[in-house]
Protein backbone atom coordinates (compact mmCIF):
# COMPACT_ATOMS: atom_id res chain seq x y z
CA UNK A 1 0.00 0.00 0.00
CA UNK A 2 2.92 2.85 0.77
CA UNK A 3 3.75 3.01 -3.47
CA UNK A 4 -0.16 4.33 -3.95
CA UNK A 5 -0.15 6.19 -0.78
CA UNK A 6 3.62 8.00 -1.97
CA UNK A 7 2.45 8.90 -5.01
CA UNK A 8 -0.95 10.30 -3.57
CA UNK A 9 0.79 12.85 -1.36
CA UNK A 10 3.52 13.41 -3.87
CA UNK A 11 1.65 15.03 -5.81
CA UNK A 12 -0.52 18.12 -4.79
CA UNK A 13 -1.74 21.27 -5.73
CA UNK A 14 -3.73 23.64 -3.61
CA UNK A 15 -6.91 25.42 -4.56
CA UNK A 16 -9.62 25.98 -1.90
CA UNK A 17 -11.29 22.62 -0.51
CA UNK A 18 -14.87 22.13 -1.85
CA UNK A 19 -16.65 18.57 -1.38
CA UNK A 20 -16.26 15.47 -3.03
CA UNK A 21 -15.70 12.01 -3.43
CA UNK A 22 -12.97 9.47 -5.10
CA UNK A 23 -11.99 6.09 -5.43
CA UNK A 24 -7.99 5.34 -6.85
CA UNK A 25 -6.74 1.89 -7.50
CA UNK A 26 -2.49 0.89 -7.76
CA UNK A 27 -0.98 -2.18 -8.47
CA UNK A 28 -1.99 -5.87 -9.81
CA UNK A 29 -2.62 -9.02 -7.82
CA UNK A 30 -1.14 -9.36 -4.59
CA UNK A 31 0.01 -5.38 -5.03
CA UNK A 32 -3.58 -4.29 -5.79
CA UNK A 33 -4.50 -1.54 -3.46
CA UNK A 34 -7.46 0.57 -3.23
CA UNK A 35 -8.04 4.10 -1.57
CA UNK A 36 -11.64 5.20 -0.95
CA UNK A 37 -11.22 9.41 -0.51
CA UNK A 38 -14.35 11.88 0.78
CA UNK A 39 -13.26 15.67 1.62
CA UNK A 40 -15.72 18.40 2.87
CA UNK A 41 -14.21 21.44 3.30
CA UNK A 42 -10.68 21.24 4.65
CA UNK A 43 -11.32 17.93 6.03
CA UNK A 44 -10.48 14.78 4.39
CA UNK A 45 -10.72 10.61 4.83
CA UNK A 46 -8.67 7.82 3.29
CA UNK A 47 -10.69 4.40 3.80
CA UNK A 48 -9.30 1.06 2.63
CA UNK A 49 -11.67 -1.44 1.76
CA UNK A 50 -9.43 -4.01 0.91
CA UNK A 51 -7.60 -4.02 4.06
CA UNK A 52 -9.68 -3.56 7.00
CA UNK A 53 -7.17 -3.41 9.37
CA UNK A 54 -5.49 -0.21 7.85
CA UNK A 55 -7.66 1.37 9.64
CA UNK A 56 -8.66 5.14 8.15
CA UNK A 57 -6.52 8.13 7.69
CA UNK A 58 -8.05 11.49 8.39
CA UNK A 59 -7.38 15.30 7.92
CA UNK A 60 -9.11 17.24 10.61
CA UNK A 61 -8.93 20.92 11.39
CA UNK A 62 -5.28 21.24 9.90
CA UNK A 63 -4.18 17.81 11.49
CA UNK A 64 -3.23 14.49 10.45
CA UNK A 65 -4.49 11.46 12.30
CA UNK A 66 -4.58 7.91 11.32
CA UNK A 67 -7.46 5.71 13.36
CA UNK A 68 -6.72 1.90 13.68
CA UNK A 69 -7.83 -1.08 15.71
CA UNK A 70 -4.85 -2.88 17.97
CA UNK A 71 -5.66 -5.31 20.30
CA UNK A 72 -9.22 -4.37 20.15
CA UNK A 73 -8.86 -1.09 20.88
CA UNK A 74 -9.54 1.86 18.22
CA UNK A 75 -6.50 3.63 18.97
CA UNK A 76 -6.14 7.59 17.49
CA UNK A 77 -2.47 8.48 16.24
CA UNK A 78 -1.35 11.90 15.63
CA UNK A 79 0.80 12.41 12.81
CA UNK A 80 2.77 15.06 13.47
CA UNK A 81 3.90 13.20 17.03
CA UNK A 82 4.59 10.44 15.76
CA UNK A 83 7.15 11.94 13.29
CA UNK A 84 8.78 13.48 16.20
CA UNK A 85 8.94 9.77 17.87
CA UNK A 86 9.93 8.60 14.72
CA UNK A 87 12.74 11.37 14.24
CA UNK A 88 13.82 10.90 18.07
CA UNK A 89 14.42 7.54 17.99
CA UNK A 90 16.14 6.98 14.36
CA UNK A 91 16.39 10.29 13.18
CA UNK A 92 15.15 11.91 10.18
CA UNK A 93 13.07 9.51 8.03
CA UNK A 94 14.60 10.63 4.98
CA UNK A 95 17.45 8.51 6.01
CA UNK A 96 15.77 5.27 5.38
CA UNK A 97 16.82 4.58 1.61
CA UNK A 98 13.30 2.94 1.00
CA UNK A 99 11.49 6.20 2.42
CA UNK A 100 13.76 8.43 0.62
CA UNK A 101 13.37 6.64 -2.85
CA UNK A 102 10.15 8.10 -2.82
CA UNK A 103 10.04 11.28 -1.80
CA UNK A 104 10.59 13.96 -4.06
CA UNK A 105 14.01 16.69 -3.02
CA UNK A 106 13.38 18.43 -6.57
CA UNK A 107 11.80 18.29 -9.68
CA UNK A 108 14.28 18.77 -12.64
CA UNK A 109 11.54 19.15 -15.58
CA UNK A 110 7.40 19.02 -16.38
CA UNK A 111 6.48 18.79 -20.37
CA UNK A 112 3.81 18.05 -21.78
CA UNK A 113 3.65 16.05 -24.62
CA UNK A 114 0.53 17.53 -26.24
CA UNK A 115 -1.54 13.93 -25.80
CA UNK A 116 -4.72 13.58 -23.61
CA UNK A 117 -5.95 10.59 -21.58
CA UNK A 118 -9.47 10.30 -20.13
CA UNK A 119 -9.00 9.44 -16.22
CA UNK A 120 -12.21 8.40 -14.32
CA UNK A 121 -14.14 10.61 -16.88
CA UNK A 122 -12.07 13.73 -17.02
CA UNK A 123 -9.70 14.86 -19.84
CA UNK A 124 -6.09 15.20 -18.48
CA UNK A 125 -3.04 16.05 -20.18
CA UNK A 126 0.01 14.08 -20.53
CA UNK A 127 3.50 14.82 -19.20
CA UNK A 128 6.77 13.74 -18.71
CA UNK A 129 8.47 14.53 -15.15
CA UNK A 130 12.08 14.27 -14.28
CA UNK A 131 12.27 13.86 -11.02
CA UNK A 132 14.85 13.81 -8.08
CA UNK A 133 14.58 11.49 -5.10
CA UNK A 134 15.78 12.32 -1.42
CA UNK A 135 18.62 9.67 -2.15
CA UNK A 136 19.87 11.20 -5.32
CA UNK A 137 18.31 9.13 -7.67
CA UNK A 138 16.55 10.30 -10.39
CA UNK A 139 13.66 9.16 -11.75
CA UNK A 140 11.10 9.42 -15.15
CA UNK A 141 7.25 8.80 -14.60
CA UNK A 142 4.46 9.88 -16.83
CA UNK A 143 1.47 11.95 -15.18
CA UNK A 144 -2.02 12.74 -16.31
CA UNK A 145 -2.86 16.12 -14.85
CA UNK A 146 -5.85 18.50 -15.15
CA UNK A 147 -7.07 21.80 -13.95
CA UNK A 148 -10.34 20.11 -12.64
CA UNK A 149 -11.84 21.74 -9.62
CA UNK A 150 -12.72 18.48 -7.69
CA UNK A 151 -8.93 16.77 -9.23
CA UNK A 152 -7.30 20.16 -7.89
CA UNK A 153 -9.26 20.01 -4.16
CA UNK A 154 -8.38 16.23 -3.52
CA UNK A 155 -5.13 17.20 -4.74
CA UNK A 156 -5.17 19.88 -2.24
CA UNK A 157 -5.84 17.69 0.86
CA UNK A 158 -3.71 15.21 -0.40
CA UNK A 159 -1.04 18.03 0.24
CA UNK A 160 -2.24 19.06 3.36
CA UNK A 161 -2.36 15.65 4.77
CA UNK A 162 1.07 14.52 3.51
CA UNK A 163 2.88 17.87 5.20
CA UNK A 164 1.19 16.62 8.74
CA UNK A 165 3.12 13.99 8.16
CA UNK A 166 6.61 15.20 6.93
CA UNK A 167 6.73 18.12 8.07
CA UNK A 168 7.57 20.29 5.47
CA UNK A 169 6.13 20.84 1.45
CA UNK A 170 6.90 18.47 -1.19
CA UNK A 171 8.52 19.44 -4.49
CA UNK A 172 6.32 17.83 -6.77
CA UNK A 173 3.31 19.42 -5.33
CA UNK A 174 5.18 22.91 -5.24
CA UNK A 175 5.74 21.95 -9.27
CA UNK A 176 1.56 21.05 -9.92
CA UNK A 177 0.95 24.24 -7.72
CA UNK A 178 2.55 26.56 -10.05
CA UNK A 179 0.84 25.41 -13.03
CA UNK A 180 -2.90 24.99 -11.06
CA UNK A 181 -2.89 21.23 -11.96
CA UNK A 182 -3.57 18.30 -10.14
CA UNK A 183 -3.45 14.48 -11.13
CA UNK A 184 -5.50 12.02 -12.84
CA UNK A 185 -2.48 9.26 -12.78
CA UNK A 186 1.17 9.35 -11.24
CA UNK A 187 2.84 6.82 -13.45
CA UNK A 188 1.68 3.34 -13.04
CA UNK A 189 1.63 3.98 -9.00
CA UNK A 190 -1.80 5.39 -9.05
CA UNK A 191 -4.98 6.17 -11.01
CA UNK A 192 -8.28 8.26 -9.97
CA UNK A 193 -11.09 5.36 -11.14
CA UNK A 194 -13.84 7.08 -9.75
CA UNK A 195 -14.43 10.94 -8.97
CA UNK A 196 -17.96 13.15 -7.97
CA UNK A 197 -18.58 16.31 -6.72
CA UNK A 198 -20.70 14.40 -3.98
CA UNK A 199 -21.05 15.65 -0.42
CA UNK A 200 -19.86 13.04 1.99
CA UNK A 201 -21.70 12.62 5.34
CA UNK A 202 -19.91 15.03 7.55
CA UNK A 203 -19.76 12.69 10.57
CA UNK A 204 -17.25 10.70 8.63
CA UNK A 205 -14.55 13.19 10.02
CA UNK A 206 -15.55 13.13 13.39
CA UNK A 207 -12.71 11.15 15.93
CA UNK A 208 -14.03 8.15 16.97
CA UNK A 209 -15.03 9.10 21.11
CA UNK A 210 -14.35 5.64 22.70
CA UNK A 211 -10.45 5.51 21.36
CA UNK A 212 -7.27 5.59 23.08
CA UNK A 213 -4.66 7.97 22.27
CA UNK A 214 -1.22 6.05 20.97
CA UNK A 215 0.68 7.09 23.53
CA UNK A 216 -2.04 5.99 26.45
CA UNK A 217 -1.40 2.74 24.50
CA UNK A 218 2.29 2.78 25.12
CA UNK A 219 2.13 3.98 28.50
CA UNK A 220 -0.53 1.14 29.72
CA UNK A 221 1.91 -1.27 28.08
CA UNK A 222 4.59 -0.26 29.47
CA UNK A 223 3.51 -0.08 33.02
CA UNK A 224 1.98 -3.54 32.68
Amino acid sequence: MRPLITGLLMATALPALADGMATMESGSGQNHAVVEVSWAGDDLRMDFPDQSQAGFMLLKDGEGYMVSNMQGQTVIMEMAKLREMAEGMAGDAAGDPAIASEQASEVNSLEATGETETVAGVEGDIYLMSWTDKAGNRHEDELVLSDDARVRELSTGFDAYQQSMTGEADAVAAALAERELGLLRFGDRFRLTSLSGESPDTARFELPEDAQTFEDMMGSALSQ
